[in-house]
């Protein structure tokens, strides 16, 4: 045979190989940490939108919720709405549990717990952007304080920004009728009522 022939036939079978590693290299992902910021409004219940970002690792993906504050301006929480805790209120639309119980289910009780407590429940209004805490069993001074630890961390927000949001929290008369019909506050911001440890 040709020795011209041979050392073609050599050259086009390594550059096969050689264009074959290029593509193979070129064509697969990157494995390394690469985020995307991908900002998305979705409709939450009637004429309210709530801004969603999502940051997408490999590993992960992590979405955010933005929340108009009592002046106006907003902060980016936890996505705490599409959370696997989180339950909407079938008798309420728009209306979402974050902890407690709905109280009225009778179909299907599993449906009806968010977060497992039994000192308070925690709602969020998605028209208004606002909570509606209760706090649900004596002392109340301890349901708060409670309650609060499971807002900063569901929330992701620092006392600060948790102060700024649109809330309410208040005890009926069955649990604690000298603090009824007021909005105790969270305790660490600036007005709050002093409860009973």
């Amino acid at each position: 045979m040709n020795t011209k022939l041979i050392v073609w036939m050599i050259l086009i079978f390594f550059g096969a190989i050689v264009i074959g590693f290029v593509w193979y290299f070129v064509s697969t992902p990157k494995t390394g940490q690469q985020t995307l910021n991908t900002p998305t409004t979705l409709p939450v219940s009637g004429l309210v939108s709530s801004t969603v970002v999502s940051s997408t690792t490999p590993s992960q993906t992590k979405q955010a919720i933005t929340l108009t504050t009592q002046n106006g301006n907003s902060v980016t929480a936890n996505d705490f709405i599409r959370n696997t805790v989180t339950i909407p209120d079938a008798a309420n639309d728009g209306r979402y549990l974050l902890a407690g119980n709905l109280g009225f289910c009778l179909s299907n009780p599993q449906q009806c717990q968010a977060a497992p407590t039994d000192n308070y429940t925690v709602y969020y209004n998605s028209v208004p952007q606002s909570f509606t805490i209760e706090l649900t069993k004596e002392p109340i001074g301890r349901a708060r304080l409670d309650m609060e630890q499971f807002m900063l961390t569901t929330l992701g927000l620092i006392e600060e920004q948790l102060c700024s949001l649109n809330y309410y929290v208040g005890v009926t008369i069955y649990v604690n009728a000298q603090y009824t019909g007021k909005n105790l506050g969270f305790s660490f911001c600036p007005g709050a009522t002093v409860l009973p440890q």
